[in-house]
């Protein structure tokens, strides 16, 4: 009995150790695998987030170079002031002169234009010639002693229709030119005389007379004085017009009567 309560007893303590250790081992087995778990998430956790905050940033970083690259350049840029093109005059500049309404020069400078007495030179059909007889007669006998101090002043105003070879031949000094018995009636009250033209024909003929390049025609024509210190004078003109490589007439040539 002894022998057999030792085997009994010994087998017992040999079932609870055994049972010892398998409650120890399934303790142990069971946290372990709860703690593995755990540090796995964790792990897992961690990485996620690295993750997501990497492609977070990347994200961002590629959106901010995205922007960056489509971003209008708004930087202001300086833009050079429009250079107006340079036009050259079709006259020459009026030195030490007085330039008439259609761009010719006067000399010398004391020669004004008479705008309230005159007709404007820029209008005249310079290719119609009694257009140009009819102006030339008018600007050469209109004389303004307000403004004038000879007739000659006058003349040089006329030279506007003349040809470059008769405008060469008027004085550079008309204050002083003689012989002034027709204008100075105007002087004491600083008056104007005033022209109508009568007829412009040759001969008192209305067929004009034309060769070449040159036209021959008879003007004749009354200049009154505004004040009536003068009776008026009717007066003819021969002039001689030549045609211009442009087709225009001016006078070369003028003989009064």
């Amino acid at each position: 009995m002894n022998a057999l309560n030792k085997v009994a007893r010994g087998e017992r303590t040999t079932i609870v150790v055994i049972a010892l250790v398998a409650a120890v081992a399934l303790v142990l087995g069971v946290g372990g695998f709860f703690m593995a778990r755990t540090f796995l998430t964790s792990a897992d956790s961690g990485t996620t987030a690295s993750k997501a905050s990497s492609d977070s940033n990347g994200g961002m970083s590629g959106a901010s170079s995205g922007e960056a690259s489509q971003a209008p350049d708004t930087a202001p840029q300086s833009e050079a002031a429009p250079t107006p093109e340079a036009t050259a005059s079709s006259m020459p500049p009026c030195e030490d002169g007085t330039s008439a309404p259609d761009g010719t020069c006067l000399h010398p400078a004391s020669v004004q234009w008479l705008d309230d007495l005159l007709p404007d030179p820029s209008t005249v059909d310079r290719k119609d010639a009694d257009a140009v007889c009819s102006a030339y007669v008018i600007t050469n006998q209109t004389w303004d002693a307000s403004r004038d101090v000879t007739d000659a002043f006058a003349s040089i105003r006329a030279s506007v229709y003349e040809t470059p070879e008769l405008q060469r031949k008027h004085t550079p000094t008309p204050e002083l030119v003689k012989g002034q018995g027709e204008f100075l009636p105007l002087v004491p009250n600083r008056s104007h005389t005033t022209v109508t033209i009568e007829n412009i024909g040759v001969e008192g003929r209305e067929s004009p007379r034309r060769e070449g390049n040159e036209w021959v025609r008879l003007v004749s024509f009354t200049r009154s004085y505004a004040d009536g210190s003068h009776e008026p004078v009717r007066e003819l003109v021969f002039l001689t017009l030549v045609e211009q490589e442009d087709g225009t007439w001016a006078v070369g040539n003028a003989e009064w009567h």
